[in-house]
């Protein structure tokens, strides 16, 4: 449904008093979301996640590569092609409260994609699909619970029947308990609707949860990919190790929580070769002048890392 070829988007960092310099937000990604699957994208903040999910969405125009829609390219933001195939992708933004207007009731928030792309639909079941009353639906924003609010904005992104959602760490500002409740209904309209979902998320343990595939991002890099089990169960790239090593468990650790060393690299100063080797303690020579490519291990994952591939002598 959705296929990201070697993109790059870059920015202009402006630093006071100096002459601006180039920033890579995103850096030669390479994904594919098939249909009725959930790809999880997941990293620290700042690593390029949801530049990616504007860039799936074509809300922003690549530099390099290409991006692919149902198999066809995506067409430039803003043009009449880009709208109309806007209806059958959608975003679900982090902040419901933000993305929605106060001034006006949920029902008739969730009635504005439908006329927007001339369609019709009934705005009461849409509210029931996602949990939502339809005396909910007469409220403005501000009389809902955060949680209630997440799923007046999912039911806003369903109204146009997309096949594609694009969620920007859609549940990190809520609750576990309320969590839970809103990944139970993503799983169940993604089976009965056959939705196709790049789930960007800083929570791993969440996005165990809801992925078929995962994509570990580092400094607007895919650093590991592969199946969850394998991913969170043996991970191969020394930074995915440290984020897998840092989900909460109940009752005592079995194996100790992996500190990495300083702070991610300032994008505007990329560390030449490996950008992670000043943070490794698995660090060879190698890393620290050449950049290693994304590829796969024997078990079909991919990992970009000289020496999970015995190669950093």
């Amino acid at each position: 449904m959705l296929t990201l070829d070697g993109v790059t988007r870059q920015y202009a960092y402006r630093r006071l008093f100096a002459r601006s310099v180039p920033v890579r937000a995103v850096d030669g990604v390479t994904l594919q979301v098939p249909r009725g699957q959930t790809l999880g994208l997941v990293g620290e903040s700042g690593c390029g996640k949801s530049t990616t999910g504007r860039l799936a969405l074509g809300l922003e125009t690549p530099d390099q590569g290409t991006v692919r829609f149902d198999d066809a390219p995506m067409p430039l933001s803003g043009t009449p092609a880009w709208r109309a195939l806007r209806a059958r992708m959608q975003l679900v933004p982090q902040d419901p409260l933000g993305a929605l207007d106060r001034r006006m009731t949920i029902a008739a928030q969730v009635a504005e994609p439908l006329t927007i792309h001339g369609r019709t639909g009934d705005v009461a079941a849409l509210l029931a699909q996602v949990g939502l009353r339809p005396d909910q639906g007469a409220r403005h924003p501000h009389a809902l619970s955060g949680g209630q609010r997440q799923r007046a904005v999912l039911a806003r992104a369903l109204a146009t029947d997309p096949e594609l959602l694009v969620l920007d760490e859609p549940v990190s500002a809520l609750d576990v308990s309320i969590q839970a409740g809103i990944i139970n209904l993503l799983t169940d309209i993604q089976e009965a609707r056959g939705l196709a979902m790049l789930f960007i998320s800083h929570d791993l343990k969440v996005v165990r949860q809801v992925s078929h595939r995962v994509a570990v991002m580092y400094l607007g890099r895919i650093v590991e990919e592969g199946e969850p089990e394998a991913v969170f169960q043996n991970p191969a790239h020394p930074y995915a190790r440290a984020l897998v090593s840092a989900i909460p468990v109940p009752g005592p650790r079995r194996q100790p929580r992996i500190i990495l060393a300083g702070d991610p690299p300032n994008p505007a100063d990329r560390p030449t070769g490996c950008a992670f080797h000043p943070r490794c303690a698995s660090m060879a020579s190698r890393c620290r002048t050449d950049d290693p490519a994304l590829m796969p291990l024997p078990d079909g994952r991919l990992v970009a890392c000289h020496v999970a591939h015995g190669e950093a002598a």
